[in-house]
């Protein structure tokens, strides 16, 4: 018998982030593009930099701790990349759901943001923020 699950309970800002994007799944799924982009190429794209960081500033070794981070399967992120956006760019959208991705993608980086400064007095707190608003700020939506 598990008893996490009777211990841990999501916090508000996951809650709120989980009936966010189901709300979103149920009435405008094309807006899951948006958390896609934000967090699976997020993570990929940042990852690379986070995993780095974290195992250096934490001594961690043999990727201890960071495999959230590890995308074993995508042999080059550059090329996953590339053609993720090729894909993007081949969707059939409308302009005013562009625009509704992009917004959702600018939410979504809020969201994660809550999310992180409910984590106060984790050593990831201020790292994960500063990365989170560098990539908000770099990374452009191309549409």
């Amino acid at each position: 018998m598990l008893l996490w699950p009777s211990q841990i309970q999501p916090s508000p800002a996951t809650e709120a982030y989980v009936a966010h994007v189901q709300k979103v799944a149920a009435t405008k799924p094309y807006l899951l593009i948006a958390h896609q982009y934000t967090r699976y190429l997020g993570d990929l794209f940042g990852g690379q930099m986070m995993g780095g960081m974290a195992s250096r500033s934490l001594n961690l070794a043999n990727g201890d701790g960071t495999a959230f981070y590890a995308f074993d399967d995508i042999h080059s992120p550059k090329d996953f990349i590339t053609e993720w956006y090729t894909r993007l760019n081949g969707l059939e959208l409308t302009e005013v759901q562009r625009y509704e991705i992009v917004d959702e993608a600018n939410r979504v980086f809020d969201i994660n943001i809550a999310l992180l400064q409910e984590l106060e007095g984790s050593a990831f707190n201020a790292m994960l923020t500063l990365t989170i608003n560098s990539l908000k700020s770099r990374l452009g939506f191309a549409l």
